[in-house]
């Protein structure tokens, strides 16, 4: 009876792990894409500053189509695929609020008396957290790496990743409007902004990376005492 009860709760369970589902069958991942699209057209009504949303929309969309092309050849898992879901609203969000977001920004100004807001940085802090995943995955299966390098590969790429889009941004925002490119990178004064950002996706990358290793410790563990 147990057995029959296990087998029944894998398939389910495999629908989070697995990467091989063809898209027309991956019911998690259709969800995930309606909620997100439901927000993002929620939130494309009436943004703060329109020049900024579009701007900030040009790397999402970019992202968004090279999943689309990869997923015949490379899916993720839909774990991988709900951690990046959840970065795609974080950033639909901010780019609502032209990165100054009320209820988050207001909150910390009060709290902690100072002229900058702090949801970019969390913003930043996610991409670190949750995109490290999605790296090692591809690690592991696309360049089968193991040990330390399952690790330092995905640890490099999205710290890469982090500083294209920081030169990208800068270049974006001197091409479209010089003079008011300052203000759309959010520098506010602080010419270690870009630093302070790339730090705190530096920071969600290794409490990621430890993540991922306390939890493969633990399944070690939990299978030698078997």
């Amino acid at each position: 009876m147990l057995y029959s009860s296990a087998s029944r709760l894998r398939p389910r369970q495999n629908l989070m792990t697995r990467h091989d589902i063809p898209f027309l069958r991956n019911w998690p991942l259709h969800i995930m894409i309606a909620v997100f699209l439901l927000i993002w057209g929620w939130l494309a009504f009436w943004p703060v500053v329109r020049r900024d949303w579009l701007l900030e929309n040009i790397p999402l969309a970019a992202f968004i189509v090279l999943l689309a092309f990869m997923y015949r050849k490379v899916a993720f898992s839909n774990l991988s695929y709900l951690f990046i879901t959840i970065f795609f609203i974080l950033h639909t969000v901010g780019a609502h609020y032209a990165y100054q977001v009320p209820l988050v920004d207001d909150w910390f100004r009060s709290i902690f008396q100072t002229k900058r807001g702090v949801y970019d940085r969390l913003v930043h802090l996610a991409f670190g957290l949750l995109i490290l995943l999605p790296m090692r995955e591809l690690a592991l299966r696309v360049l089968r790496l193991g040990g330390v390098w399952a690790y330092a590969v995905p640890f490099a790429a999205v710290l890469s990743m982090s500083g294209i889009y920081e030169i990208s941004e800068m270049w974006v925002a001197l091409l479209a409007d010089p003079k008011l490119a300052a203000q759309y990178l959010g520098l506010k004064g602080d010419p270690l902004d870009t630093a302070k950002d790339m730090s705190m996706t530096l920071f969600g990358v290794l409490i990621a990376c430890g993540l991922i290793a306390l939890i493969g410790y633990i399944r070690h563990k939990g299978r030698d005492t078997e």
